[in-house]
């Protein structure tokens, strides 16, 4: 079977590298005119996954905001996880677990991969508890062509001043964060590996920097949108690591419904203009700096 890179770039060229977040949350509901329980959880999914069939490689549920519903939630995420694998695209749960590494097992266990969990092809996580403690997700995504993102540089400025901080040896988390993603992926091999980076979309120029420590790195860029991105600076501040990122776009599109020919549209929309600056980032001899 193929690993995850290997599919995502497969689909990015037929569907572009657009990721679509999926997050059913109270104010979308209430501005669908649906109601917040598990029957309008299960129509807003439904109609976000009739607008995406076909359109995007992958889609990205949120899953606080499955969780908050408790047991019928985790049902919909089981169903949405399912229609996305149907639907040819490939699913990442955005839930950035993090913990010892006995519990991270399960989590991983829970999230990615074949067997009794959701079997997503990717998830999210957050290494503060020591990146060693991710070691359970990160080998069970290597063994089965499944994908972890680590937040390395997130598009929520509160984070900064952690991801900032230095190490004794001069460089900050988020570059020792880059380092070990890096070591890790060059240990399995010379291609792009199993454990991608979560750099936000907002980044400026100086932080995107960053990229040129993950050359075997896929990068999930949350924020394109509502959080103030937009492809355009992407192109900017990524330069040619816009090829290996999947840029990720939530309420931009989502707000666009409830229905399916306006979130389509605002699908297509956000994918056509990843097409133009991936090509345009292929065609360039621009790198970051």
């Amino acid at each position: 079977m193929a690993d995850f890179a290997e599919r995502f770039i497969r689909l990015s060229r037929v569907r572009s590298s657009l990721c679509l977040g999926l997050d059913p949350s109270a104010d979308l509901m209430e501005l669908w005119g649906l109601d917040d329980d598990a029957e309008g959880l299960k129509r807003f999914c439904g109609a976000v996954l009739d607008a995406a069939d076909g359109r995007v490689s992958v889609v990205k549920p949120q899953a606080g905001f499955f969780e908050r519903f408790g047991p019928e939630g985790m049902v919909e995420l089981g169903r949405v996880v399912d229609r996305i694998r149907a639907q040819g695209a490939l699913s990442l749960i955005d839930g950035k677990r993090g913990d010892v590494p006995g519990t991270m097992g399960g989590y991983a266990e829970a999230m990615i991969g074949a067997g009794k969990g959701f079997g997503a092809d990717a998830m999210t996580v957050a290494p503060y508890l020591g990146f060693d403690a991710l070691r359970p997700a990160l080998d069970r995504a290597a063994a089965h062509g499944a994908a972890v993102f680590v937040v390395v540089r997130s598009s929520n400025p509160d984070g900064r001043s952690l991801q900032d901080a230095r190490h004794p040896d001069g460089r900050t988390v988020a570059e020792a964060l880059a380092d070990e993603i890096s070591a890790f992926n060059a240990a399995c091999g010379p291609r792009t590996g199993a454990i991608g980076a979560v750099i936000g979309a907002t980044v400026d120029e100086a932080g995107a920097r960053i990229l040129t420590r993950l050359p075997q790195s896929l990068v999930l860029a949350p924020g394109v949108g509502a959080q103030g991105a937009s492809i355009a600076d992407m192109e900017t501040t990524f330069g040619r690591s816009l090829l290996q990122t999947l840029p990720s776009v939530s309420r931009a599109i989502l707000r666009e419904g409830p229905t399916v020919k306006g979130l389509r549209g605002a699908i297509d929309r956000f994918r056509d203009q990843v097409w133009t600056a991936c090509e345009r980032a292929a065609r360039s001899d621009l790198r970051v700096l």
